[in-house]
């Protein structure tokens, strides 16, 4: 509005060196040195042109600052460029899946598998398999071609598999003579392998024998207690009797089942998980190989947004620009004061 007084910015020196300030984010655009590694870059390079120039006047000892603070802004572009360009390489190597998802025909179990092998340095089998069983396992199961009717005929054809469920822990279960239930417990696991992106075969394997532990103890607790409560129970027992009531009458124990061997279409079902696995593995370690090749090519392709880059480009520019024009200026005035 006409006859408005308007504020007209700051009228103290402090006020307008504030101001001034408002707009600087990078300071590469500044005359003077933006922070304190800058200055101390500008005061060494500085001091190496008055070694080697000499200076004699003020106006000679002007350019060599101006050579000097030019020189700094083009070292710290250099850098902030060569900063972008890490952290994006860094970004890369944070995403292991962005680059396996360049993998043609990867699964989800093996892309879990690779990536914990990224970010572990290995693949950890689950069910206390490590890959020399697991491959000798396999080349048993696929060098069998007969039928298996019983346990005992599956010992004898599978014995490095048998030998490999006997030593497998399952709470409730003999160690030594119930494999094929065991080859049940490690069936259901491997089946629930299927979600592969969260995969995590080594805390997978800590956490199951945590709740391991956990069952042995409670199992061990209760057995520790048997005694106790069949003292409680023989004597409420003499005291029904003493009371004249007739003895209550035993429960059957329950014995343990005899263990089943499954339809020929079943077991060839159950044991097709062990060469599946085995496979996965093999697959993973391919997929590790590529990743490292992609991730090479791409990390050698990595550039920063266009408009980032012309930005930087125009900065190196004027820097440039300005630090030919400050050696131009120095020269001349040296060439002029000889001849006086």
């Amino acid at each position: 509005m006409i006859g408005e007084k308007r504020g007209g910015g700051p009228k103290t020196l402090q006020g307008k060196a504030r101001s001034s300030a408002n707009a600087k984010t990078h300071g590469l655009t500044s005359k003077v040195p933006s922070n304190s590694q800058e200055k101390v870059l500008v005061e060494t390079y500085a001091k190496e042109l008055i070694d080697y120039y000499h200076p004699q006047s003020p106006l000679e000892k002007l350019q060599i600052e101006r050579i000097a603070i030019c020189r700094a802004k083009l070292q710290y572009l250099y850098d902030l460029e060569q900063i972008k360009l890490t952290l994006a390489s860094k970004e890369l190597e944070s995403q292991p899946e962005k680059i396996l998802e360049k993998v043609p025909g990867l699964s989800p179990l093996a892309m879990g598998m690779a990536i914990e092998c990224i970010a572990q340095g290995q693949i950890y089998l689950p069910c206390r398999l490590d890959l020399a069983l697991l491959e000798t396992i396999c080349q048993e199961i696929e060098g069998f071609n007969g039928v298996i009717e019983n346990q005992h005929q599956f010992a004898r054809a599978l014995p490095k598999l048998t030998k490999y469920l006997n030593s497998y822990p399952v709470v409730g279960l003999d160690n030594s003579n119930q494999w094929m239930e065991k080859l049940v417990e490690v069936v259901r696991h491997l089946e629930r392998l299927s979600a592969g992106e969260r995969y995590s075969g080594k805390w997978s394997e800590l956490i199951e024998g945590y709740l391991l532990g956990k069952d042995y103890e409670a199992k061990l607790e209760k057995e520790a207690k048997q005694p106790e409560i069949d003292e409680l129970e023989r004597y409420q027992e003499e005291r029904r009797i003493a009371r004249g009531q007739k003895p209550r009458e035993k429960e059957p124990q329950i014995q343990s089942a005899k263990s089943v061997m499954p339809e020929e279409i079943a077991l060839r079902s159950q044991l097709r998980q062990f060469t599946r696995l085995f496979q996965t593995y093999r697959e993973a370690e391919q997929a590790v190989y590529k990743y490292h090749e992609i991730k090479e090519l791409m990390t050698k392709a990595i550039s920063l947004p266009a408009a980032e880059s012309d930005l930087l480009m125009r900065y190196q520019t004027t820097l440039e620009r300005r630090l030919s024009s400050a050696i131009g200026e120095l020269l001349a005035l040296q060439r002029a004061n000889r001849q006086e």
